[in-house]
């Protein structure tokens, strides 16, 4: 199937930043990324590649019994493609941090996290440690359930459901070096899901982005970054910004010239000035960084 963005898209772009990466749940090749999923139950394969301009073209290499319809929204939602880049585009010629960047990185699009579960882990994992090591606690986590789609021998890993989460003991997850503390979060959040409290259905319909932001940070081990997180990747809140993220930090850094790191009130008053394009401001400010 042809899947045509919203605007400005350029896989190559995607392609690149998603190739840096270390996530086990999709995998990268000559030019292909592939993925699997479940949806409604039942295992998918994805197999995503360059489509006509500004569009994707994929495959479905395995379906257990999922509506292509369901398989199309999926994408949708994970590579961002319904999100309006003109409007942003046009917002960002007129900011003096973002016009440099915006013009490198045309058609550049997040690349997002539908699974709550998914979402809310990588939150709780990538709290205080480099990214390189928060991606090898997540294959640890991944693989630990052995859900995979197996195609031409190799395997394509499958995220845990809450209840597997639940299910798995702080011991074991103390094992993979996930800390006690962090092993506790994970489970309160699988927890949440399971009763509904953080499910994403819940969550969205709660509506406004500070009404979700302060249900989520009343969660013991989801602080204002982790929200901002899944805010962002998940929930899609255009105006969600990580404030207190190190990467953000040092961007504005650069592109205000300062000797040294800005203070969050400096932070704040920039971010301020980006409202609804939040979500995408930082995506690009975060590439300043390489």
């Amino acid at each position: 199937m042809i899947i045509k963005a919203s605007g400005p898209f350029d896989y190559a772009l995607n392609y690149a930043f998603m190739d840096q990466q270390d996530d086990c749940l999709y995998r990268t090749h000559n030019n292909v990324i592939r993925k699997a999923i479940q949806l409604h139950g039942n295992a998918v394969l994805l197999e995503v590649k360059a489509g006509p301009k500004d569009a994707v073209e994929v495959d479905v290499l395995v379906n257990d019994g999922v509506e292509e319809t369901d398989i199309e929204d999926y994408v949708v939602e994970w590579l961002d493609l319904d999100y309006d880049m003109a409007a942003f585009y046009d917002f960002a010629n007129h900011d003096p941090r973002l016009r440099g960047i915006v013009e490198e990185l045309y058609g550049y699009r997040m690349i997002g996290t539908p699974d709550i579960m998914e979402g809310l882990t990588w939150a709780i994992l990538g709290q205080q440690i480099n990214m390189q090591f928060a991606f090898v606690l997540k294959r640890r986590l991944v693989e630990y359930f052995n859900h995979y789609v197996e195609f031409e021998e190799e395997k394509y890993w499958i995220m845990p459901s809450p209840a597997e989460i639940l299910s798995l003991d702080i011991e074991s997850m103390r094992k993979m070096q996930i800390s006690y503390r962090k092993a506790e979060y994970l489970h309160r959040c699988a927890e949440g899901i399971q009763k509904s409290t953080l499910s994403k259905t819940n969550l969205q319909q709660m509506g406004s982005y500070e009404i979700v932001l302060e249900h989520l940070i009343s969660v013991k081990g989801i602080g204002p970054w982790s929200a901002n997180t899944v805010l962002m990747r998940t929930l899609k809140f255009r105006n969600a910004v990580p404030i207190g993220d190190a990467g953000l930090r040092n961007a504005i850094k650069i592109t205000d010239n300062l000797d040294e790191k800005p203070s969050a009130d400096y932070i704040r008053s920039v971010t301020d000035e980006w409202g609804d394009n939040g979500a995408y401001a930082t995506i690009y400010m975060w590439r300043i960084l390489g």
